[in-house]
């Protein structure tokens, strides 16, 4: 991704010297130019280039790491103080822990609330929680005098927003938020721009445009896609997505919905992806074809033959049938497809560095970090 726009630079310098040479200031041999000058220049804005990205690189990382570190302070059971709503991610089975005259506000997913002592105030409606109740969404909730309250996550993520004085005991579920922040830190998830939660938005359902973007940042092509000349065939799609949608037909890797009434080919970018579509995406990347004379698989038995070649574990097929696909499951997918098994051979993983993805090396940093197992 980056050497082509060094080459390019390197050849207009080449022109600019054929130019001098032609008007007969003969001052530098081509050989030269050729053998030891352009090669250097290439190597200088390589150079360059490979330290800018570095740096972005590394800022993320360092985020990320300031993440891990505050949420290990958490899991220690250290309390901490917030001198005002501040907002942040947790799992499944994860306990934040109030004292009196604390308090949070549930901004995406399932909390349910108990207590001890004296009671819970919804300060938004203006009155006194049962314990046991679930938090409704953007109402502030406050412990009263005397009393310890206990919010207990109840879906995969959620975003909670708290302030005064709380801890949190966390649990072993899967940790989505994690996976998704090391995805952010590789620059292969952006989130959706949602002013909480790091916008990730991992609460919600994923749109097929979604799940094409996801798609082509995860094997390195976003870029590519980008810069693509290819004519869009769809006649529904918005024009930011007008590059990604293109590309990713001319490659092969969607197909869109059919045609309309009018015989226009259709994508319905803002139709919920299932988790079939996104893994025959997944499984596109990785070598296997599902049309032809002879295919490897049908969109239906995307996850079936995904647990047959061991893209996918029985535990994750579980996952993937029996429960919603929002995109906390996209974030896992595409995180543990990195290290998925290609039909020839090698992994995804490498085809993303090599497709001008991060590097190995940038890989592996992020990924020693993340301590989230399968399912």
């Amino acid at each position: 991704m980056k050497k082509p726009a060094v080459i390019l630079l390197a050849a207009a310098i080449l022109v600019s010297g054929a130019a001098v040479c032609a008007a007969g200031e003969t001052l530098i041999s081509k050989s030269y130019l050729s053998d030891t000058y352009l090669p250097e220049v290439e190597k200088q804005m390589t150079q360059r280039v490979e330290e800018g990205t570095e740096e972005t690189y590394q800022s993320a990382l360092a985020a990320l790491e300031q993440k891990q570190q505050n949420y290990l302070a958490l899991a220690g059971g250290e309390q901490s103080y917030a001198p005002a709503l501040t907002d942040l991610r947790f799992k499944k089975g994860d306990v934040v822990t109030l004292t009196a005259g604390s308090g949070g506000m549930l901004l995406a997913g399932g909390v349910s609330l108990s207590y001890t002592g004296g009671g819970v105030i919804d300060v938004t409606a203006g009155q006194a929680v049962t314990s046991g109740s679930a938090l409704s969404l953007r109402h502030r909730y406050v412990a009263g005098e005397g009393t310890t309250a206990s919010l207990t996550v109840t879906s995969d993520t959620a975003v909670l927003s708290v302030e005064g004085y709380y801890s949190a005991a966390l649990s072993n579920s899967v940790d989505y938020n994690a996976l998704a922040d090391a995805l952010y830190a590789l620059g292969l998830f952006q989130g959706s721009g949602t002013a909480y939660g790091s916008g990730y938005d991992l609460e919600v359902a994923s749109t097929r445009i979604m799940g094409v973007v996801m798609f082509l940042r995860l094997i390195g092509e976003e870029q590519a896609a980008l810069a693509s000349t290819a004519v869009n065939p769809f006649v529904d799609t918005p024009a930011w997505c007008d590059r990604y949608v293109a590309y990713a037909y001319a490659k092969g890797y969607t197909n869109g919905i059919g045609t309309n009434a009018a015989g226009q080919l259709c994508f319905a970018p803002d139709r919920k992806i299932s988790a079939e579509e996104y893994m025959t995406l997944i499984l596109r990347a990785l070598g296997y074809t599902d049309s032809g004379a002879a295919p490897d698989f049908t969109w239906d038995t995307a996850i079936s033959k995904s647990v047959a070649w061991g893209v996918l574990t029985a535990g994750e097929q579980a996952m993937l049938t029996q429960s919603e696909f929002l995109r906390a499951q996209i974030v896992y997918l595409s995180y543990f497809s990195l290290n998925a098994s290609m039909k020839s051979g090698g992994v995804l993983l490498e085809r993303t560095v090599s497709s001008g993805g991060p590097s190995r090396s940038q890989f592996e940093q992020v990924m020693a970090g993340v301590t989230v197992s399968r399912l």
